[in-house]
């Protein structure tokens, strides 16, 4: 005998990982995940370009005296502008060294922990610990990012460091966790959930012009922008219309409604002849 075959119905699509994943990069709509890795990482450059560029920039003053020393130049007018330009160079050179390695950090850092939030669609606490001391061990032996020497003892103090800010971000979100009065999953899809509302209302103009792009194929957003106005007007044109049409229904006299109701409404019936007849008689 043929053993029965049992039913297997398929997975719904959200339900698998890489799906998930998939929709974080197709774009349709507003996600926590994808603002706040953009957003850090970002932030995160900024203000990685000027704490670099300030921290140089008594280097770069002693740079300039090193290398003006046996100079002429042709007044002192001239010195203070070659020493300016120096300073400006070296601000940048140094901030925006500074801000892409900052930006690399913690980029990474948001990138592995809402992708791994997203595809095992649960929030754990060590997310944050785990990966940003991973990300800080390679990013030091990498290219040195931190004050630490170079070596084994400075991979170490670097991965600790990781480790230590991790643990900090991780008790902000038991602290809200703890404030809400549920787990941290939970927690995180409320803050998630309410986060998205707020994106979604904030970029409501942006979000129709992606769907118009995708419903009309425009590829230049531009014309998507233009095509939206268009449209938006012609709207508001139909509504005033309407609207003029409703107060003209209303502001008839009272009069004319009554005429209006009187042709409408048909005329009595006349009472029989024989009955008459017969009042007449009685009458009589």
């Amino acid at each position: 005998m043929e053993e029965p075959q049992k039913d297997v119905t398929a997975a719904p699509k959200e339900t698998f990982g890489w799906d998930r994943l998939k929709r974080l990069y197709r774009g349709e709509e507003y996600l926590l995940e994808r603002d706040l890795c953009l957003k850090m990482s970002k932030t995160s450059f900024i203000c990685g370009f000027v704490v670099g560029g300030l921290t140089t920039k008594r280097d770069a003053e002693q740079r300039f005296d090193n290398y003006a020393v046996g100079k002429k130049f042709l007044n002192r007018r001239d010195a203070f502008r070659r020493r300016n330009d120096f300073r400006m160079l070296m601000f940048l050179k140094n901030g925006f060294k500074m801000g892409f390695r900052a930006c690399v950090l913690t980029g990474s850092v948001m990138v592995l922990t809402t992708h791994t939030t997203i595809f095992r669609d649960y929030f754990s606490p060590l997310y944050f610990p785990i990966y940003s001391g991973f990300s800080a061990f390679l990013m030091h032996r990498a290219c040195g990012i931190f004050a630490f020497p170079l070596g084994l003892y400075g991979q170490i103090q670097a991965l600790s460091l990781g480790l230590t800010t991790g643990a900090v971000v991780s008790g902000l979100t038991w602290l809200y966790a703890l404030g809400h009065d549920k787990s941290i999953n939970d927690a995180y899809i409320l803050f998630r959930n309410d986060y998205e509302k707020e994106l979604t209302i904030r970029n409501e103009e942006e979000r129709k012009i992606m769907r118009l792009m995708k419903d009309e194929k425009l590829y230049l957003r531009s014309t998507a922008f233009k095509r939206l106005k268009e449209i938006e007007e012609q709207q508001l044109l139909n509504s005033v219309e309407d609207r003029d049409d409703v107060d003209e229904s209303s502001d008839k006299p009272a009069g004319a409604k009554k005429q209006v109701d009187a042709k409408k409404t048909p005329p009595a019936s006349a009472p029989p002849a024989t009955s008459v007849a017969v009042e007449k008689s009685s009458r009589v």
